[in-house]
């Protein structure tokens, strides 16, 4: 039996929070969701009930989300929408943010947001509580622990994929489309050949990332995504 997300949305735009419940209404994955205008009635049904996503404006009338994620005690999942993209860099230090989306909204980009949150409910729990932090591989005849906040981006070649980390690379039997699932929300999909650590961006053309001297081209559909996750200095 598949997973039903039950979900809550958080904006003082009651547009915004129509708009998601609409969305929400067209998921077979989604059982329900709540809204809240502000951040203490949002906090209040958090702790109320047992909640599996939670949609997050940044500026609300009573707190931003940087105060909102700190007085959070669950660990509810959070998929920020809102329009202050600025936030997209510190939003990495919060664990419980899974994705950011930059208003205006469309189906498309809300749906694979929640794509992403029913792959890291489906991921298995690891009891040493590193799941986040690194993922061992599988290189010739070795098995090979790749730390993710040494990757500095991910090439695919057929069946193959290669772990760059610097100095040295890691080759392995996967295929992209596996290794999305096992990666931490800091990795973006770049191009169909690439995938890099958004934290390990030197800079970025319209058409380039440039990561540790490396010149990585940006495929069309992916570019969207890609300045979704990122602010300019």
């Amino acid at each position: 039996m598949s997973m039903k997300l039950k979900c809550l949305v958080i904006d003082d735009d009651p547009l915004i929070c129509d708009l998601i419940q609409h969305f929400c209404s067209k998921v077979d994955e989604i059982d329900f969701c709540l809204s809240a205008d502000n951040a203490l009635d949002g906090l209040k049904l958090l702790t109320s009930q047992p909640l599996d996503l939670v949609f997050l404006d940044y500026n609300l009338p009573d707190l931003n989300a940087n105060s909102l994620l700190d007085m959070k005690q669950t660990k509810t999942p959070v998929v920020m929408v809102t329009s202050h993209a600025a936030f997209a860099v510190d939003s990495y230090d919060y664990k419980d943010i899974v994705d950011f989306i930059v208003k205006p909204l469309s189906f498309d980009r809300f749906y694979r947001s929640v794509e992403r949150v029913l792959e890291l409910y489906q991921k298995p729990v690891e009891k040493d509580g590193h799941s986040e932090k690194a993922l061992f591989v599988k290189d010739g005849n070795k098995l090979i622990q790749v730390h993710f906040d040494q990757v500095n981006f991910i090439k695919s070649e057929s069946n193959y994929v290669i772990f760059n980390l610097g100095e040295k690379q890691v080759m392995s039997l996967l295929s992209m489309k596996e290794l999305v699932q096992k990666l931490p929300s800091h990795f973006v999909r770049i191009h169909r050949s690439y995938m890099v650590n958004v934290k390990k961006i030197d800079y970025l053309t319209a058409e380039e990332v440039v990561v540790q001297l490396h010149t990585l081209p940006i495929g069309s559909t992916y570019k969207a995504e890609l300045m979704e996750r990122i602010t300019a200095l």
